[in-house]
């Protein structure tokens, strides 16, 4: 089967902020409105996540060690295969040392299946394939976080506009302190038609932010044949780190013929975080 990669969009969020407006309404309307309405569109709420999350990942631990079984399902074969594995990655580089579980082979590459400290704000091209027998490789390449110029107002509205992509709330989105605010997105018709490979190609569908923190919770891609690719986020000892992993697609046969639709689950636990390297090959 082939691999499957996201074609990395130059600036695709729209980084500069030259379309940046600020609108200062009249009280009658300030009235009716919900405070998260009038405290930020949900284009700059995505803009102050990306940021956190951008800022976060340069803190990220040196090494990071985990487990991670991962779950693949292809239901036209009525297969499945359950993978275990134990990872050792150095973050700056996404260097690592895989282990299978229980009595497997190792082998050095990049972290399975993709390293935990990855921001998935951030531009990047995902490499996914699998094989005949439910074997699975996966990494993220070619990762670039996303970083706006942040500015100050006293505005009561403060509007930032993505450049390719159409933000809304969505309706169980929340201001609450201790709630989650969810920002769907949808990309113009004009980026779409720019995709060279259309089935190759997803876009952002749905981001929540936890909003004491600022960081995302769970990202949300969707595409061409089917695609979904959802990450979720979890705090562990500090660091805010992947705690799971779904990627599906549908393959197709020549010219089109034939269908096969396959999904991968990944769950991460038992992390730890070792201040030199946990293996001599990470050195």
């Amino acid at each position: 089967m082939r691999d499957r990669a996201r074609r990395d969009l130059a600036d695709p969020l729209g980084k500069s902020t030259q379309n940046s407006s600020q609108i200062r309404p009249p009280p009658q309307a300030a009235a009716k409105r919900s405070r998260r309405i009038t405290a930020v569109s949900p284009d700059l709420a995505f803009q102050r996540c990306a940021n956190t999350a951008a800022a976060i990942v340069e803190q990220a631990p040196p090494f990071v060690t985990y487990r991670v079984a991962t779950h693949v399902s292809v239901p036209a074969l009525n297969r499945e295969r359950d993978i275990l594995r134990s990872v050792s990655v150095r973050t700056r580089d996404d260097s690592a040392v895989i282990v299978d579980l229980p009595n497997g082979g190792t082998q050095v590459g990049h972290a399975f299946p993709i390293t935990p400290s990855f921001d998935a704000l951030s531009n990047f091209v995902l490499h996914w394939k699998i094989g005949i027998h439910q074997d699975v490789t996966s990494y993220v390449s070619d990762v670039e976080p996303l970083h706006y110029d942040s500015s100050s107002s006293n505005a009561d509205v403060v509007v930032f506009r993505l450049r390719q992509y159409k933000a809304f709330y969505a309706k169980d989105s929340s201001d609450a302190p201790d709630g989650k605010t969810h920002v769907t997105l949808e990309p113009y018709d004009f980026v779409k038609k720019q995709a060279a490979k259309p089935d190759n190609t997803f876009y952002l569908a749905d981001l929540y932010i936890d909003n004491a923190s600022g960081l995302p919770t769970e990202v949300i891609y969707t595409g061409g044949d089917d695609i979904r690719f959802t990450i979720d986020y979890g705090t562990f000892a500090g660091h805010w780190l992947v705690q799971h992993v779904h990627y599906e697609e549908t393959l197709r046969g020549p010219l089109r013929l034939g269908r096969l639709h396959f999904s991968a689950d990944a769950i991460y636990d038992q992390f730890a975080f070792p201040v030199t390297a946990p293996d001599p090959r990470l050195v």
